[in-house]
């Protein structure tokens, strides 16, 4: 632990307070760059994503049933053969130049979501194998809360509430099966000293809700995913 590092994860933090997403997503790129290990990444990102999409959640004045029965079935299952196979295939992959690629590649999307055709008319069957494909991403990279962004708004009729309401769910749920499956197939099990940055959120979410209230519904996904598209780009810069 270095006074860097906890500098990075209050900044990550306090995106995620904000948006829903940012902890992973940029977090994961981030410390990457800086040398850590995949699944160390995962130990110090993942109590601190779910104690956030926790309160989110929790404090949530809005639901979705639908959303939560379908996330279940078709999102988990995926996640966790994907983060079983990267767990036995760690050094094969170069993440960084793999995540860039993503990264931009759905920051695009997202922000073109209206002009894309299988997009529209958004069926439940469209639905359920994009969460699929969904939980293959965020096992293999971490960042299927990328393609969540895309997919959040389009569910919940843009209403911001609401798609912070499904993000939250959806990174919570995943990153209980992500933390339980580190602990049952890997040696890399979640550290207890990494359990301190749990405290920097309960100092950083509530004095952001301010900010959170001041967002249109319409600028709110439009801003996550311009800044994510500039940061992949950063990335993928970095590495060619």
């Amino acid at each position: 632990m270095s006074l860097f590092e906890i500098l990075i994860i209050a900044v990550l933090i306090f995106f995620q307070s904000i948006f829903g997403i940012g902890l992973l997503l940029f977090g994961t790129p981030t410390f990457l760059l800086l040398g850590y290990n995949f699944l160390d990444v995962l130990n110090i990102l993942l109590p601190v994503s779910i104690t956030i999409s926790a309160i989110q959640f929790f404090l949530s004045d809005v639901e979705n049933k639908e959303f939560k029965y379908n996330f279940n079935c078709f999102c988990l299952p995926p996640l966790i053969l994907a983060l079983y196979f990267i767990i036995n295939f760690l050094d094969k992959i170069d993440f960084e130049l793999y995540i860039a690629i993503l990264i931009i590649c759905f920051s695009i999307l997202s922000l073109n979501r209206k002009k894309i055709k299988y997009l529209k008319n958004f069926t439940l069957f469209k639905q359920r194998l994009l969460l699929s494909i969904l939980g293959l991403i965020h096992g293999i990279s971490n960042l299927g809360g990328s393609l969540l962004a895309i997919l959040s708004p389009i569910i919940n009729n843009e209403e911001k509430n609401k798609t912070r309401y499904s993000i939250a769910y959806g990174y919570l749920i995943t990153g209980i099966i992500q933390i339980l499956v580190l602990y049952f197939f890997s040696n890399n099990h979640i550290k207890y000293f990494n359990l301190i940055y749990v405290i920097l959120v309960f100092i950083i979410y509530f004095p952001a809700q301010k900010i959170f209230k001041k967002f249109k519904d319409n600028n709110f996904s439009n801003f996550l995913n311009i800044f994510a598209l500039f940061y992949g780009l950063i990335i993928l810069f970095k590495n060619i």
